[in-house]
C-alpha cells in the first residue's frame, strides 16, 4: 500500500510540474502590456550648478513585451529614465511623456522583447538650477550639562573641528549662520570627556558636509578656596577738594572657584572699592566696600573686617 501511494503522488508530482511549465512556456511567449514604477536617474548640471528643489525620484512608466523579457526585467535588470539637465540655465518645465517620446533612447532597459509606450505618471514638473556653492560655518553645539557636585566646567566645551563646510544650492547655503548638532546629554560630570556628537544636516536632499560629526571635550576642575589678603582699599570718583582714607585701609577675603584657576590669580586681580559718588552719605562713617573678582570665579566670602571707616578730609 505505502509503495501504491508513493506510486500515486510521484504520478501526480510530475504531472503538475508539466503543467506548470507548459504553462510558464505558454505565458512567456505572450505578449503584455504592464506598467511598471521605475527610477528616475538624474544627470547632475555643469559642475557649478545644481538642483534646488525635489523632483520626483520614480515614475510610472508603460512597457509593452513579451512574459520572459518582463519578468526578467524586473528579476535583473531593472528599468529606469535618465534625466539630463545639464543643459537647464534656470528653469524648465518638463512634461515626461514628451520628454522620453524625443529622447527614447534616455529610458534605459533591455530592448530584445520590450518596447517602451509612455510614461503614465507624473505628468509635468518644475526643474530649477540654482548655483552651487560651498561656506564655512561654525558648529553649534546643542547640549544640557551639568558639572558633578564639587566640580566646575573650567572653559565652554571644545568642538573639533569648530567649522564645517556646506554646499548646496546658493539660496539654500546663504541663509545659513550655523551647523547644530544634535542635542547632547551626557549627565553630571566629573572628569573630562570626549563625544563624537552627529550634525544635523539642515536640508540632507540639497545640502552636503565636509563631515557628519564632531568631537566635544567637556572640561571640568575640582571647586577650591583661597584666601587673600591685605588687599588694599581704593577710592573711586573723589572730587579734588576731598581726601579719602580707610581704617583699615586693606582687608582679607576668600573666593570660591576652579582650583587652577583660583591659585594662579594674584592680588592685583581683585579689588575693593569705596566709590565716593556713588556711596557717600553726610554723617554716615562705617560701609561695606564694593568687590569686584573676575567673571571666571564663582563668588567671594568672608570679608574681614565686614565694614570700614571712611574718613572725609577736606583740603
Amino acid at each position: 500500500m505505502k509503495k501504491l501511494n508513493v506510486k500515486k503522488s510521484l504520478t501526480w508530482l510530475i504531472s503538475f510540474f508539466l503543467a506548470v511549465l507548459v504553462w510558464f512556456v505558454i505565458v512567456n511567449n505572450k505578449e503584455y502590456t504592464v506598467n511598471m514604477e521605475i527610477p528616475i536617474t538624474v544627470y547632475e548640471p555643469r559642475e557649478n550648478k545644481t538642483l534646488k528643489n525635489k523632483i520626483p525620484s520614480t515614475a510610472v512608466v508603460r512597457f509593452k513585451g513579451k512574459g520572459r523579457a518582463i519578468l526578467t526585467a524586473n528579476i535583473f535588470k531593472e528599468p529606469s529614465l535618465i534625466l539630463d539637465v545639464a543643459n537647464i540655465q534656470k528653469r524648465y518645465h518638463v512634461s515626461l511623456n514628451e520628454y522620453y517620446q524625443k529622447y527614447p533612447n534616455r529610458v534605459d532597459y533591455s530592448r530584445g522583447d520590450m518596447e517602451f509606450l509612455e510614461v503614465v505618471y507624473p505628468d509635468t514638473f518644475t526643474i530649477l538650477i540654482d548655483d552651487k556653492i560651498s561656506r564655512e560655518l561654525p558648529v553649534k553645539l546643542n547640549y544640557s550639562a551639568e558639572p558633578a557636585p564639587g566640580y566646575l566646567f573650567s572653559r565652554e566645551p571644545f568642538i573639533e573641528p569648530g567649522t564645517v563646510i556646506a554646499t548646496g544650492p546658493k539660496s539654500r547655503i546663504q541663509p545659513l549662520t550655523a551647523i547644530e548638532t544634535r542635542h547632547v546629554k551626557p549627565g553630571n560630570i566629573n572628569r573630562e570627556i570626549i563625544l563624537n556628537v552627529e550634525l544635523v544636516n539642515p536640508e540632507p536632499s540639497f545640502i552636503s558636509l565636509s563631515q557628519n560629526t564632531v568631537n566635544v571635550t567637556f572640561r571640568v576642575e575640582s571647586i577650591g578656596e583661597r584666601t587673600f589678603t591685605g588687599l588694599p582699599v581704593q577710592a573711586r570718583n573723589v572730587p579734588d577738594n576731598i581726601t579719602v582714607s580707610f581704617v583699615p585701609s586693606s582687608v582679607d577675603l576668600t573666593v570660591v572657584g576652579s582650583n587652577e584657576y583660583i591659585q594662579s590669580l594674584n592680588s592685583d586681580s581683585i579689588q575693593v572699592i569705596f566709590d565716593y559718588a556713588k556711596k557717600w552719605i553726610p554723617s554716615k562713617i562705617y560701609y561695606q566696600p564694593e568687590v569686584k573678582i573676575p567673571e571666571k570665579i564663582l563668588n567671594w566670602k568672608d570679608l574681614q573686617p565686614a565694614r570700614i571707616e571712611v574718613v572725609i578730609v577736606r583740603k
